[in-house]
């Protein structure tokens, strides 16, 4: 009897399926590091939903930084190019998952942070950078360090404009600085910028942050103070009213 059509076709397939193999496993995800309790993962994967874009639990690899910034580190190039050396599956992948970003958070704690980050945190405050996007005004960052703490004069900002244009941290066209970038590169130890005429010590993270720290205490004095003339105006105008017989006494 004639095989039935079709059969032989079904089982050549089977054969090459066998001959391939079981199909591969899926991949296993680690458990997140045990460093880390339910809070801290909570605000992790929140800021892990907010730069996943397309929703498909997964973010760009050049959100890496920025996100690492938010949590209050202030990762080097050097740095971010490592983590995704360690913790990416290889060179070709341009997303990173959430499992991933949990051990690049947990092995920049344990690389630590030099006096980069409260200068950054500084830097961001007196340049008014809410969004920490690493990108200032220059002339407003130059009233405000003129201003504030122990004030650079004008010739120490001329020094430091050269250097900023020197390393392109600077744009003239826009205005824009790059205090990151410029941070980095300020700490470096590069012998180039060592041999600079800038006043390093009137940059420094205590100075910054002394001046960032007045700021704010001022800033909320003002407001203070300001809310304080409105509750004596509407107290003044209550008791005329009373007075005049407009209003009944409390």
């Amino acid at each position: 009897m004639p095989p039935k059509k079709g059969k032989g076709k079904d089982t050549t397939q089977a054969a090459k399926a066998m001959a391939m193999g079981p199909p591969p496993k899926p991949k296993k995800i680690p458990p997140p590091p045990a460093c880390f309790g339910p809070d801290d993962l909570a605000k992790f994967k929140e800021m892990f939903k907010a730069h996943d874009e397309e929703g498909i639990d997964k973010v760009k690899l050049e959100a890496i930084p920025l996100m690492l910034r938010k949590l209050g580190f202030n990762p080097k190039t050097a740095e971010i190019k490592e983590l995704f050396r360690l913790f990416l599956e290889d060179d070709l992948v341009d997303t990173v998952e959430y499992h991933e970003w949990l051990f690049m958070i947990e092995a920049k704690m344990n690389w630590g942070d030099d006096f980069e980050v409260e200068v950054t945190k500084a830097f961001a405050a007196l340049a008014h950078d809410d969004e920490d996007t690493g990108i200032a005004d220059l002339e407003l960052l130059r009233e405000e360090l003129m201003t504030w703490g122990e004030p650079l004069t004008e010739i120490e900002f001329v020094d430091w404009l050269k250097l900023a244009i020197k390393d392109k941290t600077y744009n003239p066209e826009d205005g824009s600085f790059a205090y990151v970038k410029f941070i980095e590169n300020m700490n470096a130890k590069d012998e180039r910028y060592i041999k600079e005429p800038i006043n390093f010590f009137k940059l420094d993270q205590k100075t910054l942050a002394a001046m960032a720290m007045q700021k704010a205490q001022e800033e909320k004095e003002e407001q203070e103070r300001k809310e304080a003339e409105r509750r004596a105006k509407e107290e003044a105008r209550r008791q005329r009213m009373i007075a005049d017989g407009l209003i009944p006494p409390d």
